[in-house]
């Protein structure tokens, strides 16, 4: 659409008889806001015409939004309390959401659309108090963040077609999508309504700049900070709801824009969660938080079985890649060695940047909005379910990230008797905790063996923990064994058990040389134990036998002096 003819259709939209106007309150409100003689008193006088206003301003200063620890008894109180600016705007606030419908019409959903403009409202709040701006109020991003799409309402009311009405985008789709409809079918975005609107009801320059810039460049270094608080509330709040997934991007931005931590905007969004009923009430916005997070939680949901099925795919290549190098060693030269393991090694950990940074996100989020959950708050039990998953997978990435990185031995001899002890000594809270007996099987006279301590003793760690795993609540017994073999200078040391025989998986993740996907269940802590005996030009055995328990040997070279 030529710009002359688009200036036509926003003066006729403007000019419609169908165009809400804010109530005479609304507009002195405005006034207020613009002339720098008004004083608190001022203020109160106007509110007060309205009794009804009066009332739900009273109420809403009083909600867990403003956290005051005593009730307010009368609008100057409040304007003394909260100080004049903070409630004039809470006022307008008021007068704004009274301007326009509830309910749901065809392609508008006016509930929706008013929820997700409070949960903007206060995360944008949130955002401006951390930024520390001391050229913007946090009451003003509030507002900015409430009626930031209040030209969809005023473009669907007065130049949607009726035979377009049931396929307008009513706040359902992402901006940039919802943009493109309308610019496509109407002739006109519904952004650049509401910066016409704005100006006709006398806002603040830099709250119609909020209006007119959206995306990329909302966020542009010279933009007003309003600007740029209110997009990335936009942002938080399409996360929130779903329609967008990339929180780790928001978290990003929010860092460089305002300098503040992931863990700080995981605060900020689950603490909308916690403030959004109390305000939507005084607002008669209809909310129910509960329902809200179990929607979030379900596309993190979502989010994480598309992480696990990327590492699945992504990771079992770059495995295969290590298997084959591993076999190729002796075939190649130690700088082409050294050229195949640096463009592995590279390759890995850009994967693993892929996977960690979404999965880091999703899971801090699940985190903090699972704190303090109790029994009563399904939306948060949920987020204690999503949070253990992530954790699960950020492990699982952990070890394959360690059991793909090159393991170089630092040998040293030791003696492997008390090498083998002083792992036991480790675990011995636990033994007694779950009523195991530990039978110690080792020769009087030091086993000298050339090992890297730290790699064998974290292979009797995990031998240790997985034959505690197989044994039930009512106990049972452990049998380590330290035995030499001097005519082929070898020293078994075995872990035996007499608990439930040990499942497929972990059999696999022991005997195979290759680990798969499908040990991801059991982690990687046995296959990195197989590859620290296999360095050690050692080899392992498994035996597990019904009804008597499991037993795993592996054997290690002596020391050619011993």
């Amino acid at each position: 659409m030529e710009n002359r003819e688009k200036a036509k259709l926003l003066k006729r939209i403007l000019d419609s008889q169908g165009l809400p106007s804010l109530s005479p309150l609304a507009i002195k409100l405005v006034e207020l806001a613009a002339d720098d003689r008004s004083s608190a008193r001022d203020l109160a006088a106007i509110i007060e015409q309205d009794p009804g206003l009066a009332t739900r301003l009273l109420r809403l200063v009083g909600s867990a939004f403003f956290a005051r620890p005593q009730p307010v008894a009368s609008i100057s109180q409040a304007v003394v309390l909260l100080g004049f600016k903070r409630v004039r705007i809470m006022g307008l606030t008021l007068s704004l959401r009274d301007t326009f419908p509830m309910g749901e019409t065809e392609g508008m959903d006016y509930n929706h659309f008013w929820k997700t403009s409070l949960y903007r409202a206060l995360i944008a709040h949130d955002f401006a108090r951390c930024a520390q701006s001391g050229s913007l109020d946090p009451e003003e991003a509030f507002v900015a963040g409430l009626i930031l799409e209040i030209g969809m309402l005023l473009l669907y009311q007065t130049a949607c077609p009726e035979e377009m009405r049931k396929s307008f985008p009513g706040g359902n789709l992402p901006l940039e999508e919802a943009v493109s409809w309308e610019e496509k079918n109407l002739g006109v975005n519904h952004r650049e309504v509401g910066s016409l609107i704005l100006r006709r009801w006398r806002f603040s320059a830099d709250l119609v700049d909020s209006q007119s810039y959206f995306g990329r460049k909302a966020i542009e270094p010279h933009k007003p900070i309003l600007c740029k608080i209110v997009e990335l509330a936009r942002r938080a709040t399409e996360t929130v709801f779903g329609q967008t997934a990339d929180l780790h991007e928001l978290q990003r931005l929010a860092q460089d824009l305002l300098k503040l931590e992931p863990q700080g905007v995981n605060v900020i969004l689950s603490e909308a969660f916690d403030k959004v009923e109390d305000l939507a009430e005084q607002l008669l916005i209809e909310v129910d938080s509960q329902t809200d997070i179990i929607r979030v939680m379900e596309n993190a949901n979502q989010a994480l079985g598309r992480i696990n099925a990327s590492m699945n795919t992504s990771l079992q290549g770059l495995l295969d890649q290590v298997g084959q190098y591993d076999r190729s060693l002796s075939r190649i030269s130690e700088e082409m060695s050294q050229s195949r393991r640096d463009i592995l090694q590279n390759t890995l950990d850009a994967v693993a940047h892929e996977i960690r940074n979404p999965l880091l996100a999703i899971g801090g989020f699940a985190r903090r909005l699972a704190h303090q959950a109790d029994a009563e708050d399904h939306g948060r039990q949920y987020a204690k379910i999503i949070a253990e998953e992530s954790i699960r997978l950020e492990r699982i990435l952990k070890e394959i990230l360690e059991y793909t990185r090159a393991y170089e031995p630092a040998f040293a001899e030791k003696d492997i008797v008390r090498v083998t002890d002083k792992v036991l000594d480790e675990f011995r809270d636990l033994f007694r905790e779950k009523g195991i007996d530990v039978v110690r099987d080792f020769p009087e006279e030091p086993v000298r063996v050339p090992v890297d301590t730290d790699g064998i003793s974290r292979v009797l760690r995990q031998l240790v923990k997985n034959a505690i795993g197989m044994i039930g609540q009512d106990g049972g017994a452990v049998a380590v064994t330290v035995q030499p073999f001097r005519q082929t200078r070898q020293v078994c040391i075995g872990i035996s058990d007499n608990g439930r025989p040990m499942p497929d998986d972990i059999r696999d993740a022991l005997e195979e040389s290759n680990p798969s996907t499908k040990t991801f269940s059991v982690g990687l802590g046995l296959p990195m134990a197989r590859k620290i005996i296999e360095a050690h030009n050692g080899r392992i055995q498994l035996e597990v036998r019904d009804g008597v328990g499991n037993s795993v040997r592996f054997f290690l070279p002596m020391s050619q002096s011993h």
